[in-house]
């Protein structure tokens, strides 16, 4: 493997003090050590820019900046202008890379030298600390479709559906990009949205970058849950909007992807009608919280009456991606109802 790579990584941190040590130790101890830390304090008031000082004293690979809160977006985009490697990485301070993750990108793309390869992602751990009780996940290509844990595979790109099904392709942090292209392309965050950003970023950037997509099928990256997930979402005005524009230029792409089927697109519109439906729960929990759900409750219904979201729910209640029961509690039109088998399940789930 050429060791002549430098691999910029960027780590934005808001109020990140009682975890950031976990991913910091993670990422100065990689096996693979050429490599720029480029550590992004995104106005925090706790200690977590005192603990970015403390490390960037004892290595030298880290750098330091400190910028007002305006998001993680912005921030990432901070750390892209200020990288300066051949290839780029995002972390996220309350997560876990494993300690070979980038040497192990490296090496894929080291075997696929002569191949055209646009990023090369890796499985994923899913931690749940918040709730001890509920099993840990790991997330990597399934035995079932003819997979082998630990190993390699170049799939061409209409592989985004499956691998936004598994939960490996919606999210940057378990991606390795070609900096040079996110820079000669312009390519960046989208700074106006809340939700949806790794997505809207990782097809901007397979717009730009034509070629193969590299799969480690290993867990090389801990996404570690530490909140309640009925309280993790923050609800803003634009979500649903923004949402539902991600996933219809999803759509979009991944029918005009070679080899493309059917299934491909059913799938992302089950993820669709998931992410719909979810930032219409964050909607309904937002207001009644404050006690003003009546206010909502006619946006709601008209939600899911409209004839794009019945449309799509048929489809995917024909294709068995949606269980019976929240079918039907969606296909009647009434939020309540869904929101009411909801409470059920959480109830029963304890």
């Amino acid at each position: 493997m050429n060791k002549d790579y430098l691999v910029s990584v960027v780590i934005p941190a808001y109020n990140a003090d009682k975890y950031v040590r976990e991913c910091l130790d993670a990422v100065i101890s990689q096996t693979y050590s050429n490599i720029e830390i480029i550590l992004v304090d995104n106005g925090s008031v706790d200690s977590t820019g005192s603990i970015f000082k403390e490390y960037s004293d004892k290595d030298g690979r880290i750098i330091v900046f400190s910028i007002e809160n305006n998001g993680v977006s912005n921030a990432r985009n901070y750390g892209i202008d200020h990288a300066s490697g051949d290839y780029i990485v995002f972390f996220d301070a309350d997560d876990r890379p494993e300690p070979d993750i980038i040497e192990s990108y490296l090496e894929a793309w080291d075997k696929w030298h002569e191949k055209q390869i646009s990023f090369i992602c890796c499985g994923m751990f899913y931690d749940n600390v918040f709730n001890k009780n509920v099993e840990n996940k790991v997330c990597i290509l399934e035995s079932w479709h003819g997979f082998i844990e630990g190993e390699n595979y170049l799939l061409k790109r209409n592989y985004a559906a499956s691998l936004a099904w598994l939960k490996i392709f919606n999210f940057v942090t378990n991606k390795i990009y070609n900096l040079k292209k996110i820079q000669q392309n312009r390519i960046a965050f989208d700074e106006k949205v809340n939700i949806g950003e790794d997505l809207k970023f990782n097809l901007d950037y397979l717009d730009a970058c034509s070629g193969y997509i590299g799969m480690i099928n290993r867990p090389l990256y801990h996404y570690i849950k530490r909140s309640d997930g009925s309280l993790s979402f923050t609800y803003h005005e634009n979500d649903l909007e923004d949402t539902k524009d991600i996933y219809r230029r999803f759509i979009d792409w991944e029918k005009k992807q070679v080899g493309v089927t059917e299934d491909n697109v059913i799938v992302i519109k089950s993820i669709y009608i998931t992410d719909w439906t979810s930032r219409l729960t964050t909607m309904y929990d937002h207001f009644k919280r404050e006690g003003n759900v009546w206010k909502i409750r006619r946006k709601l219904n008209s939600e899911i009456r409209s004839y794009e979201y019945q449309r799509t729910l048929k489809q995917i209640y024909r294709e068995r991606k949606i269980s019976t029961v929240r079918f039907l509690a969606l296909r009647s039109g009434w939020f309540g109802i869904f929101c009411f088998l909801r409470w059920i399940y959480q109830m029963t789930k304890g």
